[in-house]
């Protein structure tokens, strides 16, 4: 069960590579065909790193379990909301972190995205496309931590800014290239 989680979230990072590869009439943009060693090492370090950390919350809940077997209480991880989504943000984020694309809070930075969403990148128009993805996207995450400040508390907000952010930059570069996935 814990494979097919990775190997969604590998799918899912392979999407915002591949996506773009489908032929078009005349893309505006040309993508890189695939994401580079460095960008691949690192989203291998950050899966083990999430691995760990799930299994030692398993085992926390089955400890939980355990203690509490026998009152009709239910632990605190039987129900799962967009839990795929929370896993694949703690990836991005993680990937964040090794790739030195957070501020000192946690919070991503344009230079640090730009940085790893345009390695690799050849064709000008798919970088000035991150760029304006990247700068759109981040403004609006930085509006509604900035609307509520208290929304950084929540757990995994970070994880959740993540992927809010990957799907956003990607949605934008989509738009600006004229590439449909």
């Amino acid at each position: 069960m814990l494979r097919l989680k990775f190997a969604q979230i590998l799918l899912f990072f392979g999407l915002f590579a591949s996506s773009f590869t489908a032929e078009q009439d005349s893309p505006l943009c040309k993508p890189p065909p695939h994401a580079s060693h460095k960008l691949e090492k690192v989203i291998g370090q950050c899966q083990d790193e999430i691995k760990y950390i799930l299994v030692q919350e398993a085992l926390s809940a089955l400890r939980e379990t355990v203690n509490i077997k026998g009152t009709g209480h239910r632990g605190k991880r039987d129900i799962f909301t967009g839990e795929e989504r929370r896993i694949a943000g703690c990836l991005l984020q993680c990937v964040y972190r090794k790739m030195n694309a957070l501020d000192n809070t946690g919070f991503p930075t344009a230079t640090g995205l730009v940085k790893i969403y345009s390695e690799g990148v050849e064709d000008k128009n798919y970088y000035l496309a991150t760029i304006q993805g990247v700068q759109v996207c981040l403004a609006k995450e930085i509006e509604i931590k900035n609307s509520n400040s208290s929304i950084v508390e929540a757990e995994g907000y970070y994880c959740d800014v993540s992927y809010d952010l990957f799907n956003c930059v990607s949605e934008q570069i989509e738009q600006l290239c004229g590439i449909t996935p």
